[in-house]
């Protein structure tokens, strides 16, 4: 399917959302029976028949290209407000809800069951979970989200289709496309991560959620939402505004935000299945056992011990494992089944990824923890199992919060044996002065700017025992300066500086 042939007339488009009824009641008869070939906020992407909507944004606004939108084709334009009588205004209603609403009725078809999956961290582990035991149980499976979008083939190996943009939710216009292709393609369940971005700026209110998971809330993104609050009340949205009626709900209430938004919710007309290590968790977290390098779990659930051990390191991932399990019970499936298919669970890439250095017998972590609380998780689980140091190598997004920057320094410092700090996406910020923020935690640190010779310095002083934690890009595979976005990949470069080392080995 692509834009160029798919049509609808705009009557038809309209026909089933109250919503677009009511802000369009008074559009002529001419418009109504109008042929509609796409929809796009971007003018320069607008062709014939195309409805552009004008949306305020942080550097742009959409009604300034009105113009050059009507020049190259739109039929129907929409704005907030407008003095221009051929221009439609969504007075009260927000132009994001209305594009969304649009695409979704443009692209009208979605899996069977959709998953939203939100919290501070976990969230590209446990969709990825979520799709494996999906596909163990026999459906046919797909995760969307930061990785983009995961599916499997007839010979039952997973395709990645990378997103477009590097977003954990997808832009309405890629997303709502998305769910039509996946349905197209008899994909009956899907696990999609739900960002607070995407909530906030009504990515995800016209996804027909079956289901949601709420795996824990902390510190992140407070240079967009202001405070911790208005955090929490845009992901409490995908439970309170966004998810259907009789709706599966998986919450973790080991978390203070978790406990609150069960409180808030259990009043209402959902199958609630709650996890973690309190007592009053309906699959309860018995004991956690890590090992060199898989976890043995002992589970309870409706009075029943079930014993599982998943190939992982990490305390995080347990309870990311059982996040998805408690959303597969919650759905109806049979728990035995689900606790007995969590043993086969894999890693989502770029997600406590493991490297062994076989020459020395180190261990190299690549992990995506980006937030404070992600770093303390990761370090706190790698202190459990190490015999000899820890060497922590990581740095901090330009362009995002700032204050979070010093208190990753200290707990990079407070868990490690040697701290490296290095450049991550500086986007357009200084390098050297992110550098010098998270310097302030760890000023003993030692500070290599190039990532890639940091990795080969970091990997250089592994001895035997050692580990060593590669933070905060995970599954990237490129690093933004400036306005350059350039191939670079943690794991590529841990892997091939091992390989000279070994390979230089062999030839002393």
């Amino acid at each position: 399917m692509t834009e160029q042939t798919y049509k609808m007339l705009f009557k038809d488009l309209i026909s089933k959302n109250e919503i677009l009824q009511d802000l369009l009641i008074n559009v002529p008869n001419k418009i109504l029976n109008q042929n509609i070939n796409g929809i796009s906020v971007n003018s320069k992407n607008i062709k014939n028949d195309y409805i552009y909507v004008a949306i305020k944004g942080a550097q742009f606004d959409g009604s300034d290209f009105i113009n050059e939108a009507r020049q190259n084709g739109a039929v129907i334009i929409i704005a907030d407000k407008s003095y221009d009588r051929n221009v439609i205004s969504t007075n009260k209603i927000s132009t994001r809800l209305v594009y969304t609403e649009l695409l979704a009725s443009f692209y009208n078809k979605q899996p069977k069951e959709i998953i939203g999956v939100t919290g501070t961290n976990g969230k590209t582990s446990t969709v990825e979970f979520c799709r494996q035991l999906w596909v163990q149980a026999g459906w046919k499976a797909a995760s969307m989200g930061t990785l983009g979008t995961k599916i499997e083939s007839t010979l039952n190996k997973s395709i990645l289709k990378s997103p477009k943009q590097n977003l954990t939710t997808f832009d309405p216009d890629e997303l709502y496309k998305e769910l039509y292709s996946l349905e197209n393609l008899e994909i009956s369940h899907l696990a999609l991560e739900a960002s607070s971005h995407g909530l906030d700026q009504f990515r995800l209110d016209s996804v027909k959620f079956t289901g949601a998971i709420f795996t824990n809330l902390s510190h992140d993104h407070l240079d967009y939402h202001k405070n911790i609050e208005n955090y929490f009340n845009c992901k409490k949205r995908l439970f309170t505004e966004i998810l259907q009626s009789n709706s599966a709900v998986a919450i973790n209430i080991d978390d203070d935000f978790g406990k609150r938004l069960f409180n808030e919710i259990k009043n209402k007309r959902h199958i609630i299945v709650t996890f973690g290590k309190s007592s009053d968790a309906d699959v309860k977290l018995i004991s956690i056992k890590q090992n060199n390098q898989n976890i043995d779990l002992v589970l309870e659930y409706k009075s029943l011990i079930y014993k599982s051990t998943i190939g992982m390191i990490g305390e995080f991932q347990s309870y990311n494992v059982v996040a998805a399990a408690s959303i597969c019970i919650a759905l109806g499936i049979d728990a035995n089944l689900i606790f007995k298919s969590i043993s086969y669970l894999k890693p989502a890439r770029g997600r406590m990824e493991m490297i062994s250095a076989t020459h020395n017998n180190s261990m190299i972590i690549i992990d995506y923890a980006h937030t404070p609380e992600a770093l303390r998780y990761v370090l706190n689980s790698i202190k459990e199992i190490a015999k000899e140091k820890i060497i922590t190598l990581f740095g901090c997004g330009g362009d995002r919060d700032k204050d979070k920057r010093k208190f990753m320094g200290e707990l990079a410092k407070e868990y490690s044996d040697l701290v490296i700090v290095t450049d991550d996406n500086p986007r357009s910020e200084t390098a050297s002065n992110i550098r010098k923020d998270i310097l302030e935690g760890c000023p003993d640190a030692v500070e290599i700017a190039n990532r890639n010779k940091a990795i080969n310095y970091a990997i250089s002083k592994l001895q035997k025992n050692d580990f060593l934690l590669i933070a905060g890009k995970g599954h990237e595979t490129s690093q933004t300066i400036g306005t350059e976005t350039l191939p670079f990949d943690d794991f590529t470069v841990a892997k091939e500086t091992i390989k000279n080392i070994e390979n230089r080995r062999e030839a002393d």
